[in-house]
């Protein structure tokens, strides 16, 4: 498949979500594939959290950015157990800021008590 044409829908970052995967995939059959383009530091499938059943896609977390891009030119659209997977760059994630309270900013119920305490 020639994946020239093909254009990443989010910015590049370390971290790749594969879809369109076998419900069967197992982290260690994809570790093995995503191995071919550079070193995975992490791998996670998902899971339903009510049933546990997969959902048929994860994220990879590379080393750095160029691997990640390598990831996406190379293997983006490749069969893999009868299925032709899917990879783009995820969101970058950070944790919630806390104030000096250990509080989250957007914490509405301390604003309530402020403005409800007249």
């Amino acid at each position: 498949m020639d994946n020239s044409r093909l254009v990443a829908s989010r910015p590049v970052t370390s971290t790749i979500w594969v879809g369109n995967l076998p419900f069967e995939t197992t982290e260690t059959e994809l570790t093995q594939l995503l191995s071919t383009v550079g070193p995975v530091k992490t791998l996670r499938l998902i899971t339903d959290r009510d049933t546990g059943r997969p959902k048929g896609f994860g994220f990879c977390e590379f080393y750095d950015k160029a691997t990640a891009e390598s990831a996406f030119r190379n293997l983006n659209g490749q069969e893999f157990r009868g299925r032709n997977i899917r990879i783009d760059f995820a969101e970058e994630f950070s944790k919630p800021q806390r104030n000096d309270r250990g509080e989250h900013p957007n914490n509405l119920t301390t604003g309530c008590a402020n403005r409800c305490s007249t």
